[in-house]
């Protein structure tokens, strides 16, 4: 029987790069997404990797939604095995001009989900005997770059709750773990900066380069994997030394 993970954002980007390489490890891998178009683009191809590979729309904010999600997916596969708290968004905005309305959308997003996912998951997880979940948080956190406040805030808020988790999940056989990550040479980052931004980025790094989704996806996969058996607690910076924990 193969071991199940879901990935929240997953069905485009880093989110996408990290269900994919999990397929290669063998997984059933579940996609939980609300961008429709994506969604959409993953019914066009069809492939369902023999049937180990689905998704799904749900909100990560919506617990009844993912309660539904989980008690789904562990019903036809019968384990749960590995959470990716990947989905994030932000707004921008300054501590001067950010709405009440865009701290709540960027918080809610990026720190309550991953806190209802995780939640959900554990459950399973110990009923199974353990697991792992990795987040995916942000050189925002650490004060790197200037950015939305919200962001910075919530990212560095799922650093404290990774580790309160790990303290909590551990004698239960659950690994929690955080990679934080850089710039990462997204369609979407791609798409928004302009040539002299992004080599300004590039400089920023220690590898001359921006980060790749497959960059993240194969960290993701050693923290999913019992290679990581006594891994956890931990903050991964997978940022081309951007920022230097």
């Amino acid at each position: 029987m193969s071991r199940v993970a879901l990935v929240t954002g997953g069905a485009r980007g880093v989110g996408l790069a990290i269900a994919k390489r999990l397929l290669d490890d063998g997984f059933a891998v579940c996609v939980v997404d609300i961008n429709d178009k994506a969604l959409a683009r993953l019914e066009e191809e069809g492939d369902d990797v023999d049937g180990r590979f689905e998704w799904q729309r749900a909100s990560i904010v919506d617990r009844g939604e993912m309660e539904r999600v989980f008690t789904d997916l562990v019903g036809r596969r019968g384990r749960f095995d590995v959470l990716v708290n990947n989905a994030g968004m932000t707004r921008a905005g300054t501590l001067l001009t950010q709405t009440d309305e865009e701290w709540d959308l960027v918080v809610d997003t990026n720190l309550k989900g991953p806190f209802i996912c995780s939640a959900i998951a554990a459950r399973y997880m110990k009923q199974g005997g353990g697991g792992a979940i990795v987040n995916i948080g942000s050189i925002s956190a650490h004060g790197i770059r200037s950015g939305p406040p919200a962001y910075a805030a919530a990212k560095a808020g799922l650093e404290g709750l990774t580790r309160n988790s790990a303290i909590e999940l551990g004698p239960d056989g659950i690994r929690v773990n955080l990679i934080v990550l850089g710039t990462i040479a997204s369609k979407w980052l791609l798409q928004r900066k302009s040539e002299a931004e992004l080599a300004e980025i590039r400089q920023s790094t220690l590898t001359g380069r921006l980060g790749e989704p497959d960059d993240v996806a194969s960290v993701v996969s050693f923290l999913a994997s019992e290679d990581a058996g006594h891994v956890t607690g931990q903050l991964f910076s997978v940022s081309g030394g951007q920022w230097l924990p």
